[in-house]
């Protein structure tokens, strides 16, 4: 055999042997499964999070109604979810108290952000930064949300996650029977002298009143529209949520700031409704804190992994549709999510978007300066 057949025998054997070796499948195998990093640390979360077995969920119908909860545990049925469920005005005094005894019982919170709940929180250092702990693209891609970012009320946007973008209402409600609101042209129109003794506020128990801050730093309201309204127009309080707006709508008062529930109560009869946009000048196109919801991380939470896992679910389209459609349907809240990559079909009109439409997302305000202004003007102490 000649030398060139020899070399091409060697040669044959050599491939063949080199075909057969199980090392040379290693690397073009490992490279075509090698997980995306998101994968991996999903995976690693999701692990923890069955290890945990609970998630505690504390807020309103938000983030507690039994169909939301439903649709995740059928999702991930090997996480438990507790609810404790409430208004802001038991829960926040509840949770800042039990952490003080050590008991820190609560993984997620979630409500309303027109009160004071959130704010405190952020301000007395009780939550961890939410920002962190998005990890699913369908989440993390800003590009489904409105203005195509995520939107935070906190001034470090990173830890209060404003998951709810509808438009802010006025604030001011009116009985159908007793008002015509084409009397109205601007906020400054209830300060006339035919309204006083008519008017009713309702006052939130530990939140104190969302359009207060709001007409606070107005520029075109402000400290001076507070001082008018609390001491020429003899207003009356409620810390009632559903007797203010049985109050304004059996005609005990024609006009009623921050009532309510008012579109259940329109379904049930009551001749009530909120002030459109259009008759009060100084109220902008604007998704404000006040009437949209949030959702943050308490820090020491038992379950850090499992509330992971919730905020990516809550948060992605699937439970972002299923949100948007308790809300509007079952709790009878008009809400209109963040998210601009879901149906809209579902939400009432006067919390729906307008397609084309830009908005100002505004975050926390300070709601300090109104609290001590309503108090001064209403000759009472410091609320406690």
């Amino acid at each position: 055999m000649t030398r060139y057949g020899l070399f091409l025998r060697f040669a044959l054997v050599w491939l063949i042997l080199w075909a057969a070796h199980p090392m040379r499948e290693v690397a073009p195998a490992g490279a075509a499964d090698a997980k995306p990093s998101w994968q991996l640390e999903w995976g690693r979360i999701v692990a923890a999070a069955k290890k945990e077995g609970e998630v505690r969920l504390w807020g309103d119908q938000e983030i507690t109604h039994p169909d939301i909860v439903a649709a995740f545990s059928r999702e991930y049925p090997f996480i438990k979810v507790v609810t404790v469920s409430g208004k802001v005005g038991d829960l926040m005094p509840r949770i800042i108290a039990e952490r003080r005894a050590g008991k820190y019982l609560a993984d997620l919170y979630s409500g309303g952000l027109g009160g004071r709940a959130f704010s405190d929180f952020y301000r007395a250092g009780i939550l961890d930064p939410i920002k962190s702990t998005l990890i699913l693209p369908d989440v993390v891609d800003e590009s489904k949300w409105v203005s195509g970012e995520h939107h935070y009320a906190d001034g470090e946007k990173q830890y209060v996650f404003i998951y709810e973008g509808s438009v802010a209402g006025v604030g001011l409600y009116y009985n159908t029977n007793l008002v015509d609101p084409k009397e109205f042209k601007s906020y400054w129109d209830v300060l006339k002298p035919k309204w006083k003794g008519k008017i009713l506020l309702f006052e939130r128990l530990g939140a104190g009143s969302p359009s207060m801050v709001r007409f606070y730093h107005n520029p075109q309201l402000g400290p001076d529209f507070i001082r008018r309204l609390l001491t020429e127009m003899n207003i009356s309080l409620s810390l009632e949520r559903r007797q203010a707006t049985d109050w304004l709508g059996s005609g005990k008062f024609s006009l009623c700031i921050d009532c309510a529930d008012t579109d259940l109560a329109r379904k049930q009869g009551l001749p009530v409704e909120e002030f459109a946009h259009d008759y009060l000048k100084e109220a902008g196109n604007e998704i404000s804190t006040s009437g949209n919801s949030g959702l943050a991380l308490i820090n020491n939470a038992p379950h850090p992994n499992a509330a992971r896992v919730f905020i990516n679910w809550f948060l992605s389209r699937q439970g972002q549709i299923v949100w948007q459609e308790v809300m509007n349907t079952k709790v009878s809240e008009p809400s209109d999510s963040m998210r601009t990559d879901i149906p809209k079909d579902n939400v009432a009109s006067p919390a729906r978007r307008e397609e084309g439409r830009r908005y100002q997302v505004t975050g926390f305000l300070d709601p300090e300066p109104a609290a001590k202004l309503m108090n001064e003007s209403l000759g009472r102490g410091k609320q406690k």
